[in-house]
């Protein structure tokens, strides 16, 4: 599959930052190709004013998703490790953090930024406690878990690495509507993981977004978006496209994991039913 290893190339370059005119170019080709898919999305945030495009965020399928229901009331170990697990090539917060705070040019913008860095360290770095999450899902997942790299895990991924190599302000837009989303997705990963028998100490990465992502999701907007764009207007655009194709390529990940599993559910319970039913 030719975007995975796209992908995988672009995850093993983060280091260095830097990627080959080659994966660069077919990094804006897979771009334009996934901008044209989020056109209406677009334009819908083009013509928003800013002050209301959390509300936009929040009305949209992919913050709205059945799948955290799901992974709140009904899913399995096996399912959350797969989903968890499965996401080894997401870039590193922190480093998209970096990236965008090198292109800031409004001073309460950098602020602004360097709080959201910061705060990645508190109480401590959140990738630690992230790595802590992780181990104690896979310790209690079967040991011969299936993982794999299907097309919308690498597309809804892909955003990010766009951003990062090719494009800050799209990323800015990516890691806004990433953040707005946060407040659902992690306390329903919260409760679902609890009900699954992890410790307090275990979800210390849950618990300690659960209380900032709100907080974060307003800074970037007030505090990062408007006065950006009120220098520099034709940010607009370059942000509202990272929102987009954000929110767009996160439903149809979204979508295809909760038709998984009723595939294998459905798979599963008709090979236990006895041979005088089937």
């Amino acid at each position: 599959m030719e975007i995975a290893d796209l992908l995988q190339r672009c995850a093993d370059q983060l280091d260095g930052e830097q990627l080959d005119a080659a994966d660069r170019n077919l990094l804006e080709q897979w771009n334009s190709r996934v901008r044209w898919l989020a056109t209406e999305t677009i334009e819908q945030f083009v013509a928003t004013p800013l002050a209301d495009w959390e509300s936009l965020i929040t009305a949209h399928a992919a913050h709205r998703h059945v799948w955290y229901d799901f992974f709140r009331d009904d899913i399995t170990i096996d399912e959350a490790a797969a989903f968890l697990l499965e996401n080894g090539n997401y870039p590193a917060f922190l480093r998209l953090l970096e990236k965008i705070a090198e292109v800031q040019t409004c001073k309460e913008a950098l602020a602004a930024v360097a709080q959201n860095i910061a705060d990645e360290h508190e109480p401590e770095p959140h990738a630690e406690l992230m790595r802590r999450l992780m181990q104690a899902v896979r310790a209690r997942a079967r040991h011969d878990l299936t993982l794999s790299q299907h097309p919308t895990l690498v597309e809804r991924t892909l955003v990010f690495y766009y951003g990062y190599y090719c494009n800050p302000w799209h990323l800015v837009g990516s890691v806004f509507a990433t953040e707005r989303m946060g407040t659902r997705r992690v306390a329903c990963m919260d409760q679902g993981l609890r009900r699954l028998g992890l410790s307090s100490h275990e979800l210390a990465f849950t618990t300690i977004h659960s209380q900032c992502d709100d907080h974060h999701a307003s800074d970037w907007l007030e505090r990062v978006i408007i006065p950006s764009v009120v220098l520099q207007p034709d940010l607009r655009r370059a942000i509202a496209e990272g929102v987009a194709t954000c929110l767009v390529t996160s439903n149809d990940y979204l979508t295809f994991l909760l038709r998984r599993v009723v595939l294998e559910r459905a798979q599963s319970a008709q090979q236990w039913l006895p041979r005088t039913i089937q």
